[in-house]
C-alpha cells in the first residue's frame, strides 16, 4: 500500500462561512480525530484530494502545518448533489497495526461466459464491510466473473482472504447471472 501524502493548512474560521472561504481558495475543509489526538479542523487543496480519491486511496498521510504526519483513514466524504465536488471530509488518525472496520468497494472484471448465453449480470453489493489492520487494506475488491454461467453467483464467503474478515453475511450474493425468461 503506498501512502499517498497530503499537505494540511490550520483553518482558523470554522462553521458554514468559514467553510465557503475555504472552498473559494480551492481547499477542501477537513476533520481529523483520533483516538489519542485532539480533534483539529484543516484544509487540503482540493486538486490533490480528488487525486487521491481516484487512485482508491484508503489510507493517506496527513501532514499538519506543525510537521506532524498522521497515518489516516477516510472515514466520510460529503460531495456536492449535483457537481459531486468533494465539500468536506473527515479524517480518523490511525495505527497501521490497529483494526478498523470499513467498507471496499468491488469491481467486476471479465465478460461472463453466462452473458453470451442470454443472462444478465446484476450486482447486488457494490461494496463490502471488513475489519482489519490498517496496512493490510486494498483499494478494492475485485472480482473475475468470467466463468460466470446463466444462474451463477459470486457470494460474499467466496470473496475470503486470510487477512481480511469479512462482516457481510456469508450467505449473500455479490454478483449474479441471472437467466432470461422464454417464451
Amino acid at each position: 500500500m503506498g501512502a499517498i501524502t497530503l499537505e494540511a493548512l490550520n483553518r482558523d474560521r470554522l462553521g458554514k462561512g468559514g467553510a465557503r472561504t475555504t472552498r473559494r481558495g480551492e481547499l477542501v475543509p477537513v476533520v481529523i480525530y483520533g483516538k489519542n489526538l485532539e480533534t483539529r479542523h484543516l484544509s487540503v487543496k482540493a486538486h490533490a484530494l480528488e487525486m487521491a480519491l481516484q487512485h482508491h486511496a484508503r489510507v493517506l498521510e496527513l501532514k499538519t502545518a506543525d510537521g506532524a504526519v498522521h497515518n489516516c483513514l477516510i472515514r466520510d466524504i460529503q460531495r456536492h448533489p449535483v457537481s459531486e465536488a468533494v465539500l468536506h471530509v473527515d479524517f480518523m488518525a490511525v495505527e497501521n497495526e490497529q483494526r478498523v472496520v470499513t467498507e471496499l468497494p468491488v469491481v467486476l472484471i471479465g465478460n461472463p461466459i453466462g452473458v453470451k448465453q442470454g443472462g444478465q449480470v446484476r450486482r447486488l453489493i457494490n461494496k463490502v464491510r471488513v475489519s482489519c489492520k490498517v496496512s493490510d487494506i486494498p483499494a478494492f475488491f475485485e472480482i473475475d466473473i468470467t466463468n460466470l454461467e446463466a444462474g451463477g453467483n459470486v457470494l460474499v464467503r467466496d470473496l475470503g482472504t486470510p487477512t481480511l474478515k469479512l462482516l457481510n453475511p456469508d450467505h449473500v450474493a455479490v454478483v449474479q447471472i441471472t437467466k432470461m425468461r422464454t417464451k
